[in-house]
């Protein structure tokens, strides 16, 4: 038995895992889960700032029963990174044997993290977005821009409003984008950002509402993507409909979270859960004029199954990592 470890770094990631990789992995794996084919405990936060320690990490494990894969994903948010060059956000995946616990793998995760993360609202807009003409990203760092990366490969895009505290983040943000199709629209407010557009993706650190509902028209698709509260309650609450991408992890993190505690959403008032739509037990929109809030959450299947999908592509492209033994 062979009982040693891949090691493999964000190179090797970026090389081997491409943005469509990502879309059709999260896409299967959503609908696998919706089949129940995943196995999935909600994830653990650790928070070590009562410590004196400004970070906190995520434990998100998965069983994705289709790829026999199992492994988990500790990715988290560390406030002194920037002063050493570090991104904020760093995560790890770690894929075990699921039979025997062997570690089979220690992989990077940061591009792994940032690859799933945009993949999500480019599926979620597909499935549920009456229109898509005009997007509006509020948050242009990196999540941000892997969102718009990933929303352009399955999405006819004609205008993408900015909105942002820093114009330099804008501008960088725009500048990433080599020849788009689409036009880039510089807003001074998030409300100028969010009048008349069709969709609208959060992408923040904030804990701030920084969309209103009277800001939204007949048939938008908001979506949500931090940890923390990003728009007002009325946005939530005055939606025609609510979908997420998984029900319990929602009511404990993110936009809904207050909202959650206070005992005004419960796990009946999402009418969308993605992955029951894309596994064919649940409708998604059910008119064009109808608007949808959506809460993203993020979840570690879709880490661990990226996972896999590089070590099949490794093994067929035969190519071989670094390698350790743990059993020695």
């Amino acid at each position: 038995m062979d009982t040693r470890t891949m090691m493999i770094g964000e190179e090797t990631v970026r090389e081997c895992l491409t943005v469509e990789d990502a879309i059709g992995c999260v896409e299967r794996t959503w609908t696998w889960y919706g089949e129940g084919k995943v196995v999935m405990p909600n994830k653990i936060t650790t928070d070590m700032s009562a410590l004196g320690v400004p970070s906190w990490f995520n434990s998100m494990p998965a069983y994705i029963g289709p790829m026999d894969a199992a492994g988990i994903k500790v990715v988290g948010g560390y406030d002194e990174n920037k002063k050493l060059g570090l991104p904020y956000i760093k995560a790890t995946v770690l894929l075990t044997d699921p039979r025997t616990g062997l570690l089979r793998a220690v992989i990077g995760g940061d591009r792994i993290n940032d690859l799933r993360t945009g993949a999500q609202p480019a599926i979620m807009a597909r499935l549920l977005a009456s229109r898509t003409d005009t997007v509006t990203i509020i948050g242009t760092g990196l999540q941000g821009y892997m969102s718009l990366l990933c929303m352009s490969r399955v999405l006819d895009i004609g205008e993408v409003r900015l909105s942002d505290l820093s114009e330099e983040a804008m501008d960088r943000f725009i500048a990433r984008f080599d020849a788009p199709k689409f036009r880039f629209v510089k807003c001074r407010t998030n409300e100028e950002a969010c009048r008349g557009s069709d969709i609208i993706v959060t992408v923040t650190n904030a804990d701030a509402d920084l969309v209103q509902r009277e800001w939204i028209k007949p048939g938008a698709l908001v979506m949500t993507m931090g940890s923390y509260r990003e728009t007002s309650f009325d946005t939530v609450l005055k939606a025609d409909r609510i979908a997420t991408d998984h029900v319990g992890q929602s009511l404990h993190r993110g936009n809904v979270k207050e909202l959650a505690e206070q005992g005004r959403i419960t796990a009946e008032s999402f009418d969308i859960v993605v992955p029951d739509v894309l596994a064919g037990k649940a409708e998604g929109r059910r008119s064009a004029d109808e608007y949808i809030y959506a809460q993203i959450i993020g979840t570690g299947m879709l880490d661990v199954a990226l996972a896999a999908l590089l070590l099949e592509k490794l093994r067929a492209a035969g190519k071989a990592p670094h390698f350790f033994d743990m059993a020695k």
